[in-house]
């Protein structure tokens, strides 16, 4: 009886709460303007109250009601776990390298706009897409501790990269066996993409953490029926969207997958009964509770960000894009070509095995991928690495089964598993040998490029910052220089400053957003130095006036 009388306690505190604080109160809380926050605070105190309910509601239909047992889990060998614990220690040890390189662009807008400022400001903020609003909580904490320094604010993303390692484990496990599982973190422990993303202060690597410990989730809940394996998916898929909203995508596939089957009357989804529609509604209840204070302003704003015509709105530049970064993170075509068979033969053997997860792995990138295109935003490859994980489980499944299918039933069959296992780690040496590539430039240089400008210009002559540079120098690497924000702007300072200096980042997006600037900067000036990144697309340049 203890357990039900703390959740009834703690469900009638937040309903007392809800009851009690006024929206006016909630604003002069969050150290806000009275009406600042618009119907947010309401929000904010009708979810408080109902998650109240919620908990009563649980503490005595728990006490009413004996739990069943649960299936017990499938044990692994103390081997496995000691497996999985040394490729945790070379993730976070290769994850903690180098992590105090410079800032790139997106994350001096997460460090300036969203980490710095006080926790009340955060949690009631969001005027662009560029909020991943636990992410920013996370960062704001470990700056708070360590202070502000790179290392910091990129520090929960390692953590989340380490903690994928064990979720991606789980999954595995569930689907492709132990000794695959294993392959497949190890694979990730030395991908470059995955140590790339570990060293990025953004939400992506919390959105990978969370999609896929939420699909091992619900694959459990689905098969034991119990309902703290449900509750623990909302909260996952909750901290997911938290994180970024295109775990709502994860979520939506979940669902379709499970309409789908209960169409067909699979045995799974009648039994679960009414328990998945609790658990969405659930995820949805919370991550409105999560944003409610912010959400005013997100309707303002961030929902009505346009993305201009440019090679980012088109598919084939991210397919192209994609290819690029295979072909970088698996050292050359020959892998990437061969990593298609390993795809096609491992989510055909995963498909087979459990539908659902199949299903699952590749349904919330087209959902994404789709809506993204219906919309006409930019299609960065890095709205779909949160499939990072289950394209790893195809991968090793399918080095595990293409020798199966090549030898059997020849008189070699015999020695399908062990080819299994040498092409596994031909895959792990081939993207090992490409970790050195995360360390050689900063993501993007602006440092480098800062410093060489600041030793080669003329004195007093001044430096001009154009496009998608003015947000990373102008907030925070030199406040000092000029940011023209016209074309006529950039020629006023070219016609008086004769050794003017002019540095840009990206081209794709200042030829698509301020295509009279460029037109400037092709005719007027030449490039004398690129600082190259990691970012694709992401050098640096420096420009001089042509004469």
């Amino acid at each position: 009886m203890f357990r039900p009388a703390i959740f009834a306690s703690g469900g009638l505190l937040l309903i007392v709460t809800a009851l009690v604080f006024s929206s006016t109160a909630m604003e002069s809380l969050f150290s806000r303007p009275v009406g600042s926050l618009a119907w947010g605070p309401a929000l904010f105190r009708i979810l408080l109250a109902l998650h109240g309910a919620v908990l009563v509601i649980w503490a005595f239909a728990g006490a009413a009601t004996s739990a069943r047992p649960d299936k017990a889990a499938p044990k692994a060998d103390r081997r496995v776990w000691f497996v999985l614990a040394a490729l945790s220690l070379v993730a976070l040890a290769l994850r903690l390298w180098r992590l105090d390189s410079g800032l790139w662009l997106d994350e001096v807008l997460t460090l300036v706009d969203f980490a710095r400022p006080p926790l009340a400001t955060i949690l009631t903020s969001f005027p662009n897409q560029n909020q991943h609003m636990l992410y920013s909580i996370l960062a704001h904490g470990a700056m708070g501790i360590f202070g502000e320094q790179a290392w910091a604010l990129r520090l929960p993303s390692v953590l989340f990269g380490v903690g994928s390692i064990w979720a991606l484990f789980l999954l595995g496990r569930r689907l492709i066996g132990a000794q695959e599982a294993l392959w497949a973190c190890a694979l990730m422990t030395v991908s470059y993409h995955h140590i790339w993303f570990s060293q990025n202060a953004r939400g992506y690597m919390a959105l990978l953490f969370f999609a896929t410990l939420a699909t091992w989730l619900w694959l459990e809940a689905l098969s034991r029926n119990s309902r703290g394996w449900w509750v623990a998916y909302s909260f996952a898929t909750f901290l997911g969207v938290w994180s970024h909203l295109t775990m709502v995508f994860v979520v939506a596939a979940h669902g379709l997958i499970w309409l789908a089957f209960l169409l067909l009357r699979s045995a799974p989804e009648r039994r679960a009964g009414w328990k998945p529609l609790a658990a969405w509604l659930l995820c949805g209840t919370l991550s409105l509770q999560a944003h409610a204070l912010a959400l005013p302003e997100f309707f303002r704003t961030a929902l009505h960000e346009v993305s201009m015509p440019s090679e980012w709105t088109n598919p084939f530049w991210v397919v192209a894009e994609s290819l690029r970064s295979l072909k970088t993170g698996f050292s050359g075509l020959a892998v990437v070509l061969c990593a298609v068979f390993l795809v096609l033969a491992g989510w055909n053997g995963i498909f087979r095995r459990e539908p659902r997860a199949a299903l699952a792995m590749v349904l919330p990138a087209l959902l994404g991928g789709g809506a993204m295109l219906a919309l006409g935003h930019n299609l960065w490859p890095r709205f779909f690495f949160f499939s990072m994980g289950f394209a790893l489980l195809i991968v090793v499944h399918g080095a595990a089964l293409l020798p199966r299918l090549a030898l059997a039933p020849t008189r070699w069959s015999r020695f399908a598993t062990p080819a299994g296992a040498v092409l596994s780690g031909l895959l792990v040496t081939a993207s090992a040998l490409t970790v050195p590539r995360c360390y050689a430039f900063p993501k993007q240089d602006f440092i480098g490029a800062r410093d060489y400008v600041e030793q080669h210009r003329v004195s007093g002559a001044p430096v001009a910052v154009v496009g998608l540079a003015t947000h990373a120098y102008g907030k925070y690497y030199a406040p000092h220089w000029a940011f023209p924000g016209t074309s006529g702007e950039l020629e006023a300072l070219r016609r008086k400053h004769s050794k003017l200096s002019l540095v840009y980042t990206l081209p794709i997006e200042l030829k698509a957003f301020h295509p009279e600037v460029w037109r400037v900067v092709e005719k007027e000036f030449q490039t004398v130095r690129i600082f190259p990144g990691t970012l694709g697309g992401g050098e640096v340049y420096v420009s001089r006036p042509r004469f």
